[in-house]
Formats: structure tokens, C-alpha cells, sequence
């Protein structure tokens, strides 16, 4: 036993620890580059299996390089083993290529990479090396092929691990600086805070045995912070090789950002990053990834390692390194690197990274390697089942596809592949809207001239990229890609929703349940956290998210005293049926509370169409000193900065602002204080029972599930207590509470309100 830590890798990363690739590629291109090679290999080996002699294809070889201080175990696949005629071995290694393909030096390193692991591990003498370019279906384009000596190939695999091995060493001790900082790492506040301590244990616990938890966790006990630091301290133990924070809105990374930030204060020297999308990191005006194109596409993996070397320097140095969006964008500026591909990199270094859910549970999206052996906190949790089954969802919308081939006839005319394969998709989609199965509203397998019109448009769309066209190439590759995933996926768990006729029909693979996607990621991970303000009943949420035999539950009380928050009820019916009827009376009961209850106002209702009729009525009567504003459809984050800056102090009126609930102004802001001293909920907030919805509904009520209840009733009012939760953030606030609504009265309604600050403050008021 030499003592030394052993650390696996592949013989890819190694080669390409010195024969990288100098540019970086358009993802999509890359993305199709791998499909097609992938399917190249398949056919060569079933070829090869064939006409070969001794033909293995995919098998599992390894060797150790010892370096300085660690073992360097070495793993991969090749590609084929073979024998020749005269008995000798043959290293097979597959590439897609071209006829006239040169001979890559990284390609033929790792063959003799898998040579020196076949000599070792059979004590052979030499091998044959061969290096195969082969076409789209697996043809022959080119072959070289040379024989190499055991020892030649010992010490070339020798040469290859070394800097590789070095690397690796530079990364052990920066992680072993790092589980130093974080064993005496001290709990960064004086005190937990109420439920606080107990939820972090639950992280802890769920980390350490490898088991899932869901949390309800209000706001007020810093939740954020109790999930972070028991994660990084098992990370320091050795319990995950790091820890992802996801979220659904910017404003939960701002705070786990921070929360990492405070961490690094207290001592912990960690390497953290947050990632943004990539659009929104883009330096050009217009993101254009072709090497040829963007300088920082040119040559991005020669200048990689510099900024990757400056990243491990800072990491290690007191309070550690915090790359958020804007110091990620400064280091890539520096190193003259792409923004968005260098967090990537980091990330793969990182003790903790901050994005959004996609980068997990979006298969376009994901980062791949990023999740397994992690430490999963996914909060807001509650919003993760609808993000994921729409990740898994396609449309085929007419209106879409036309504005996507206008596009491209302004950008390239009328006579490319792009645009004719667009125009063979709205002639499907037009013929299909003519079927009587079509205007029943749903199909039972979607129109086969449609599956092959929109393969078409994925297959121009990739190629229109590779020759630098952009635009309409890019959404239209997305639509195409994505409605390929759920048609192949298609099964119990969809429906085919159709609507509309001619210009406006509509086509929709609807995902109707996402819990085994879900829990297929959580399977990958060294435990998953999931919480949220509203996540319970349990049942429900497992319902969503799936569930397996150890997932742990946790409910935890709001810290914030009942006595501070009043809440009453207006039994005022606003079912669907109802609403326009009794819209004076819900205008009638809003005036009436804020006419008794001093400071800003926000009233959330269940649809933009009824906020707009029980404003209007608002807006006739009288209300001295109050401004009455409303969120607007498709706002941008900009324009929702600039609605909330009425509630500033020193604004002069008071400020009355009419949202939607569910919608951005109702989770994930925050308003302490004199800013919010009044919410109004109008409904129970369930969603409109359209197609999707009884779509839903129906799947779970199959499976002898009360569908009623897990897709309108606990949605809905997940969202009311969301929307309420935006008046007390802090122990000194106080505030008003009116919910209008009938329903409420319903003993299961008010259930769903037990255990929350909501319910407490009811009760106490009768």
C-alpha cells in the first residue's frame, strides 16, 4: 500500500489535458457532432463484429500512473479489440471523419492510451494501433494503422498521465485546504434561528445516508443558509464531491450568493459559481458561437487553463473564491474567454454551484457530469414538477412555425432548406387541423406527417447552423429537437392536445407527469433537498416529485408570531361561474380594507381578464391617496423593477399594485417593512381547468389518484399562501390580510393552510 490517494479518470480527460481541441464549437453542433458519431460507432461495430476476427467492441480497460503524492487510476472504453491475422491485437479506435481525414494526434494518443492498458493487463509484447475514420453509417474513409512495443506504449501512457496527474495533485490539495477551513467552520450567525438548527440536521442527515428530503421550510428561519452549511461541511467530510443550489428565480441565486459569501467570511475557502444563461452572458451583441465569428469562441481551450489556475489560487486564499455573474463575466474578460462556457468549467471544480433547476432537469440543458455525487438543494421546490414536465413537452403551434419562417425569408431568403422544411410543417399541421380527431381536442398519437415534417426542420435547422446562419435556426432547431424527445418518449404519461384550425392550430405532447424524470436525477445525486415555503401535504408532493422507500419529511412553523399579522375572510363567491356577477362586491371589499388598513397594497387575482374588470370598477370609486397600479402581461424584469419602486418610501401616495397569482410578483420578492403592509387574495387560486389541466387531471384520477385535488386544489393554493407570504418577511413586521373567497369556509381548504402563518393568524382571529 503506498498511502497515496487515488484519484479515477478517463482516458479522454487525459489526453486532452495536453491535445485538447484549440476552439469551442457551437453547442449545437457539437451536440449533433456526437449523435452522429455515436451512431457511426454502432455501425462500424456492428460491422466489425461481423467481418472481424476476435471483434469486441466497447471494452473496459484501465492502468495506474503513479504520480508524486497520488495514484492516477486511468479508465475508458475502447472503442474495438480485435486479432489480426497472425494472432496479433488490434487497438480499435472509431472516429467520424472524412475521406480524406489526416491522422489526429489526440486520437491516435488515446489508442495507444487503451494499448499500454490491453499490454498490461495481458502481458503482451506490442499491439497494433488503428485509427478508423468512418462516414455517417459506418463506412471505411481512412485507416492508419502502426504497431508499438509495450515499452514504447508504458512510456508514452507515462508522458500523457503526467501533467494530467499534476493538475489533479494542484486539485487535491486546494479541496484538502478546503476541508480544513471547512472542519472548523463555525456556524456564521451568533445563534440558529428557530427551526433552523433542526433543519439543518435533516440536510446533514439526508446528505450523509444518501436520501431525499422534502422540507417545508417558511420564510423567516434562513432557510437558504441551513441548507448551504450542513451540505459543505459533508462536502468537506468527504460525503459529496459538491453541493448545487437550484432555483427557479434570480433572486433565490442573488441569496444563496450571498449566503456562500457570508460563509467565505467566517472561514470557509470554497470555489463557488453561479451560472446565468447563457443569452444573458453573451458579450456579442448578437450571440454567434462559430469560432470564426466570436474571438472568444477562437482558441477558447488554449487560454482556459490560465483563468482555471487563477480560480484555484483564489480559491485557496482566506474567504475563498465567489465567481457570481458579474465576476464570472470580469475573469472571462480578462482571459479573453466565453463567459457562459467558462462558468461551466469552473463549475466542474467547484465546491458549490448556484443556477437554475434546467441545468439539472432539462435534458437540453443539463450540464452533463455536474449532478452525480453532488449534494441536490433544489428550493422553491413546489415550482419543480411543472418546470420539468414542460421540459418535456413539445408544441407545434402554426402561429409559431409562420413567424419562424418569416424570420428566416428576411434573414435568407425564401429558397433555403430551412424555410421549405417550416412551409412542409405548416402544411401538415394545416392538413392534420382538418381531421374530425383533431377537433375533438385531442389525438391519440400525433399527425405522422407532422413527425416527419419537423424532423425536417431539425435536420435544416442543424445544417443552416453549421454554415453560420443563426436566428430563426435556433429557436426552430429548439421546437424541432424538442418535439423529437417527447415523440419518442410517448406513452401513458402524454397526451395530444390539438386546438385551433388553419393559422391558428396547435399541436401539444404534454408531458402529464414528471415525478419519474425527477427522481431518476435525485438517483444520480449523494442526496436531494427539496424546499419550499409550501410543499406541503407530503403525499401530494411525492405525488409530483415521486417518491422511494427513505425519503424523509420535515414540516417546520413559522417563527413569526400570528398576533402580528391579521387575516380575515370575505365569503364572497368568485368560482368561475360566479366572477363577473360578484365582481362589485370583491371591488367593494378591497375598498373597504384598504380604506381601514394604512400602507401599500398588493391584490392578487386568479386571471390578468378578472384584474382587469374588479380594477376598473376600483378605479371609478373613490380612493384618496392611493395609486392604483397593475402588473401587464409578458412584463419584463425591468418593468416589474419600476412597478415595485412605488412601494420606496418617500413616493408620496401609497401604492396599490394589482398582480396575477402564480405570477412574478407573487413569489421570490421581498418587501419588508413599511414597503408592504396590506396583501389581498381574490380566489383560492386554482387554475383555470383548460385542456392541459383536465389533461392532467384525468392521468391521476386513472391511477386512483384524486387528480381534482393534486392539479387545481393544492396548486391553487400553494399559490395563495406564496402570494401572502409576501407581507411578513421579517419578526418586526406587521400587516393585513384579506382572502376573498367562499371556499375558504371548506374545511379541506383551510387545511392546506394549517402549519402556515396564514392558518395561525385565522385562528386567532376566531
Amino acid at each position: 500500500m503506498s498511502g497515496k490517494e487515488t484519484v479515477r479518470v478517463s482516458v479522454r480527460a487525459v489526453v486532452e489535458t495536453t491535445l485538447h481541441e484549440s476552439d469551442l464549437s457551437p453547442a449545437a453542433l457539437s451536440a449533433r457532432r456526437m449523435c452522429e458519431g455515436a451512431a457511426a460507432h454502432r455501425l462500424r461495430q456492428s460491422e466489425g463484429a461481423r467481418t472481424e476476427r476476435a471483434y469486441r467492441a466497447e471494452t473496459a480497460l484501465s492502468a495506474d500512473y503513479e504520480g508524486e503524492t497520488l495514484t492516477l487510476r486511468v479508465t475508458g472504453r475502447a472503442d474495438a479489440l480485435l486479432e489480426r491475422e497472425d494472432g496479433m491485437a488490434v487497438v480499435e479506435e472509431i472516429k467520424l471523419g472524412e475521406a480524406d481525414s489526416p491522422l489526429h494526434e489526440a486520437h491516435r494518443a488515446q489508442a495507444a492510451m487503451y494499448g499500454h492498458m490491453l499490454c498490461a493487463r495481458d502481458g503482451l509484447d506490442a499491439v497494433c494501433l488503428r485509427v478508423l475514420y468512418v462516414d455517417a453509417e459506418g463506412g471505411a474513409l481512412a485507416c492508419y494503422e502502426r504497431e508499438y512495443a509495450a515499452e514504447a506504449l508504458r512510456a508514452e501512457f507515462d508522458a500523457l498521465c503526467a501533467p494530467c496527474a499534476a493538475w489533479e495533485e494542484r486539485i487535491l490539495l486546494r479541496q484538502r485546504a478546503r476541508d480544513e477551513s471547512l472542519a472548523a467552520l463555525p456556524f456564521p450567525f451568533a445563534a440558529y434561528r428557530e427551526g433552523q438548527r433542526r433543519f439543518a440536521g435533516s440536510v446533514y442527515v439526508a446528505v450523509r445516508d444518501r436520501r431525499r428530503l422534502f422540507a417545508q421550510a417558511p420564510t423567516g428561519i434562513g432557510k437558504t443558509m441551513a441548507a448551504l452549511y450542513p451540505a459543505l461541511r459533508a462536502a468537506g467530510e468527504g460525503l459529496c464531491a459538491r453541493v448545487l443550489f437550484l432555483t427557479a428565480r434570480t433572486t433565490g441565486r442573488r441569496s444563496a450568493m450571498d449566503a456562500l459569501a457570508r460563509l467565505g467570511e467566517a472561514g470557509a475557502r470554497l470555489l463557488c459559481v453561479e451560472i446565468a444563461a447563457k443569452d444573458r452572458v453573451c458579450v456579442l451583441e448578437r450571440r454567434d458561437c462559430r469560432p470564426e465569428v466570436c474571438p472568444r469562441a477562437r482558441g477558447f481551450y488554449d487560454r482556459l487553463p490560465a483563468a482555471l489556475e487563477e480560480a484555484l489560487e483564489r480559491a485557496v486564499e482566506p474567504g475563498g473564491a465567489r465567481y457570481t455573474t458579474q465576476q464570472a463575466a470580469a475573469l472571462a474578460e480578462k482571459h479573453a474567454l466565453c463567459p457562459f462556457e467558462l462558468t461551466l468549467a469552473l463549475a466542474m471544480l467547484a465546491d458549490a454551484v448556484v443556477g437554475d433547476v434546467n441545468y439539472v432537469y432539462d435534458p437540453f440543458v443539463a450540464i452533463e457530469g455536474l449532478a452525480p455525487g453532488a449534494a441536490l438543494l433544489v428550493d422553491e421546490a413546489h415550482q419543480l414538477s411543472g418546470r420539468v414536465r414542460d421540459a418535456y413537452s413539445a408544441v407545434a403551434d402554426a402561429q409559431a412555425l409562420a413567424q419562424l419562417r418569416r424570420s428566416e425569408g428576411k434573414e435568407n431568403g425564401r429558397k433555403t432548406p430551412l424555410y421549405r422544411a417550416l412551409t412542409r410543417a405548416l402544411s401538415a399541421l394545416g392538413d392534420a387541423a382538418l381531421e374530425p380527431e383533431f377537433a375533438s381536442g385531442r389525438m391519440k398519437e400525433p399527425p405522422a406527417a407532422l413527425d416527419g415534417a419537423l424532423e425536417a426542420v431539425r435536420d435544416a435547422a442543424a445544417e443552416s447552423l453549421s454554415q453560420g446562419r443563426g436566428g430563426a435556426a435556433v429557436d426552430a432547431l429548439s421546437l424541432a429537437a424538442a418535439w423529437g424527445l417527447a415523440r419518442g418518449r410517448l406513452d401513458e404519461r402524454y397526451a395530444v392536445l390539438t386546438q385551433g384550425e388553419g393559422k391558428c392550430a396547435r399541436v401539444e405532447l404534454l408531458c402529464l407527469c414528471a415525478a419519474p424524470e425527477i427522481l431518476a436525477a435525485s438517483r444520480r445525486t449523494r442526496g436531494t433537498v427539496y424546499f419550499s415555503a409550501t410543499l406541503a401535504p407530503f403525499d401530494a408532493a411525492a405525488e409530483m416529485l415521486g417518491s422511494r422507500e427513505g425519503d424523509m419529511c420535515l414540516s417546520l412553523p413559522s417563527p413569526f408570531d400570528p398576533a402580528r399579522l391579521q387575516a380575515r375572510i370575505a365569503p364572497i363567491d368568485v368560482r368561475y361561474a360566479q366572477r363577473e356577477q360578484n365582481a362589485p362586491a370583491v371591488a367593494q371589499a378591497i375598498a373597504e380594507h384598504l380604506r381601514a388598513h394604512p400602507g401599500n397594497a398588493l391584490i392578487f387575482f386568479p386571471s390578468y381578464r378578472y384584474m382587469e374588470t374588479v380594477m376598473g370598477l376600483l378605479e371609478e370609486w373613490e380612493l384618496p391617496g392611493t395609486a392604483l397600479l397593475r402588473e401587464q402581461r409578458g412584463m419584463g424584469e425591468e418593468e416589474r423593477r419600476a412597478l415595485l419602486a412605488a412601494f420606496e418610501p418617500g413616493t408620496g401616495a401609497r401604492a396599490a399594485v394589482a398582480a396575477v397569482l402564480g405570477g412574478a410578483l407573487a413569489e421570490g420578492i421581498d418587501l419588508p417593512g413599511e414597503r408592504l403592509q396590506n396583501v389581498i387574495v381574490v380566489s383560492t387560486g386554482a387554475p383555470q381547468p383548460d385542456a392541459r389541466v383536465q389533461a392532467m387531471r384525468s392521468y391521476f384520477d386513472g391511477m386512483d389518484k384524486d387528480g381534482f385535488f393534486l392539479c387545481m386544489t393544492w396548486p391553487g393554493m400553494v399559490r395563495v399562501v406564496q402570494a401572502a407570504g409576501r407581507l411578513i418577511r421579517t419578526h418586526e413586521d406587521t400587516g393585513a390580510l384579506l382572502l376573498i373567497d367562499s371556499r375558504y369556509a371548506q374545511r379541506r381548504i383551510r387545511a392546506l393552510l394549517e402549519g402556515t402563518l396564514i392558518g395561525d393568524a385565522l385562528r386567532a382571529s376566531f
